[in-house]
């Protein structure tokens, strides 16, 4: 094979080659991402058993504050998604208010507001994605009708 052949070939591997490279990364994306969301869930999770669980149980019953797969499933469904839900829980454990709770008023009033927890904004949205993934995982257990 002559120089200027190669040079032919390693200019056209070079250039074939930018392509894959695209390919592969948008192929890695979504592994990256799950990894990303699976770490943050698990971040809330440890979040969770620390601080939140002495007053939130994770299903019924309550103890003395409401059950947080409920609160999930309530945000999800008052809100229309997962991501926004989440984004609400968050914004909720940065200032928790009456006023701005997706909870009924009756619920509401029998726990009353939670007292503000010294979270970082990452924090947050991690302890929000694992309640929302509790939500997902009670609602799968749920007998059907």
């Amino acid at each position: 094979m002559s120089r200027g052949s190669l040079m032919i070939l390693r200019r056209t591997g070079r250039a074939m080659l930018a392509p894959v490279l695209v390919l592969a990364m948008a192929a890695t994306a979504p592994l990256a991402a799950q990894s990303t969301r699976a770490d943050s869930v698990a971040r809330g999770r440890t979040i969770f058993q620390s601080l939140c669980r002495q007053c939130h149980s994770v299903t019924p019953p309550a103890q003395g504050a409401p059950p947080m797969a409920a609160i999930a499933r309530r945000y999800v469904r008052v809100t229309g998604s997962r991501d926004s839900a989440e984004s609400r829980i968050a914004a909720w454990l940065s200032a928790p208010d009456s006023s701005r709770s997706l909870l009924p008023a009756p619920e509401r009033r029998r726990y009353g507001v939670m007292p503000h927890q010294p979270l970082a904004d990452a924090g947050r949205f991690a302890v929000a994605a694992y309640v929302v993934q509790l939500g997902d995982s009670m609602a799968r257990r749920a007998p059907r009708p």
